[in-house]
């Protein structure tokens, strides 16, 4: 039941943030408004079927690839958000501190592949790291940090939703992968003032 309630508010959420999206891209016919409704459509997309799933059929779904997809496409849209809104000049700096982003998904995606799907935690950890290595890029900069700061937390709130999930118990109403899910919703609508923030910089 937690299951139901836990992604019937996200989805909520998401349809009101990807609504908001959409008319900012109509109204200013925006790539860069257009690059964030695409990114919360695509994971409200992935929520509806889980969702589905959980309400007809009592489980998650067995074919869970369905959902995997429209997600991998957020992490995309995500990544190209960021990069749309970079200057030119700051996708040109090389350093090293990025590289830490690709290290820790590596890390984790190994910690993972022991529980998991291996091919599904490499698509993850591929996408994550790109957008990891990219976002760390632009918070070495010193101008607009609220997109990708913002974009940080969502990746961070993820990997502890997904690390708490490897250790379930009985009391899942007090599970922390409820905690970390609900963030996640919470972080959602705060992308519709960074991008305004980083589209107006």
């Amino acid at each position: 039941m937690i299951d139901q309630i836990d992604n019937g508010i996200q989805i909520a959420v998401l349809v009101i943030c990807v609504t908001a999206a959409i008319f900012k891209a109509a109204k200013y016919r925006s790539r860069t408004w257009t690059l964030l409704a695409f990114f919360y459509g695509s994971w409200l997309l992935g929520d509806i079927y889980w969702t589905v799933c959980l309400l007809f059929y009592g489980k998650t779904p067995e074919i869970s690839v369905v959902s995997d997809l429209s997600w991998y496409a957020s992490y995309i849209f995500l990544y190209l958000l960021l990069r749309h809104t970079s200057p030119p000049e700051e996708l040109a700096v090389r350093k090293i501190l990025p590289f830490l982003g690709p290290v820790f998904v590596l890390g984790m995606a190994l910690f993972f592949m022991r529980l998991g799907a291996i091919l599904n935690n490499l698509i993850y950890a591929g996408l994550m790291g790109l957008l990891l290595y990219a976002l760390i890029r632009r918070l070495t900069e010193r101008r607009n940090r609220c997109l990708p700061a913002l974009i940080l937390v969502f990746c961070l709130l993820e990997y502890a939703l997904w690390t708490a999930s490897c250790f379930w118990n009985d009391t899942i109403h007090l599970h922390p992968y409820y905690w970390f899910d609900f963030l996640l919703t919470v972080s959602m609508p705060f992308f519709l003032p960074a991008t305004r923030k980083a589209v107006a910089a």
